[in-house]
C-alpha cells in the first residue's frame, strides 16, 4: 500500500474514530438516565426486594472488578516510542499547569479535556485517541502513526461494541418499547430471571 493510500485510510479511519466518540458521549449520557428510570420502575415492582439481597450486591461487586481487571490488562503494553514522543508533544501543550492563566474558561475547560484525553490514551497506548488530540492541538504526527491502521480500527471496533452493549441492553429494550404492557411485561421477566440468578447465588 501506497504512503498517499495509508494517508487516506489513516484521515478516514481518525474522523469515523472522533464521531464514534462523541455518539458514544451521547449514548453514555442517555443511557444514565434511561438506565436510572428502569431501575426506579424495577423496584416498584419488587415486591421481595429481589434487588436489596446480599446475593445483588456481591453480584455488582464481582462485576466491578472483572471490569476493572479487564482494563488494567490493557494497560500492560509496550508502547511504540513515537507513541511516547506524541504523547509527550501532547501534554507540553495541554497540561493544566502549563496552560496561560488568561485563558477564558471555555478555553481552559476544552484544554483540561484534551489533557484528559491524551492520560486516557497513553493508559492503554489507544493510537486514535492519541492521535484525536495531537490533531486538536496542531501538534505534527509522527509518520510511523501512518502504520498504525490496524490499532485504529480496533478502536473504532471496542467504540462500537460498547455502542452495540448499550444500545442492546434491557433497560434501552424496555425504553424503546411504546406499548405500556410490553414494558411490564420485559420488567416482570427481568426480575424474574434476578431472581433466578440470586437463588443460583446460594
Amino acid at each position: 500500500m501506497s504512503i498517499d493510500a495509508k494517508k487516506i485510510i489513516f484521515r478516514r479511519l481518525v474522523r469515523e474514530y472522533e464521531f464514534l466518540v462523541e455518539d458514544l458521549r451521547d449514548i453514555e449520557q442517555a443511557n444514565t438516565e434511561i438506565k436510572d428510570s428502569f431501575m426506579k420502575s424495577l423496584n416498584e415492582i419488587d415486591q421481595d426486594g429481589i434487588l436489596q439481597t446480599d446475593e445483588m450486591d456481591n453480584m455488582a461487586d464481582d462485576w466491578a472488578k472483572s471490569v476493572k481487571e479487564h482494563e488494567d490488562l490493557e494497560k500492560e503494553s509496550n508502547k511504540h516510542p513515537d507513541f511516547k514522543g506524541l504523547f509527550r508533544k501532547v501534554v507540553v501543550k495541554c497540561h493544566p499547569d502549563k496552560l496561560d492563566s488568561n485563558m477564558s474558561a471555555p478555553e481552559l475547560g476544552e484544554y483540561k479535556a484534551i489533557y484528559e484525553q491524551a492520560v486516557s490514551a497513553n493508559e492503554t497506548e489507544d493510537w486514535a485517541q492519541l492521535i484525536m488530540a495531537a490533531m486538536k492541538l496542531g501538534v505534527e504526527i509522527p509518520e510511523s502513526a501512518y502504520d498504525q491502521i490496524e490499532s485504529i480500527e480496533n478502536s473504532i471496533n471496542k467504540l462500537k461494541e460498547k455502542q452495540t452493549n448499550i444500545l442492546n441492553s434491557i433497560a434501552w429494550t424496555w425504553y424503546k418499547t411504546d406499548n405500556s404492557d410490553s414494558k411490564s411485561d420485559i420488567l416482570k421477566q427481568h426480575l424474574d430471571f434476578m431472581a433466578l440468578i440470586t437463588k443460583k447465588q446460594n
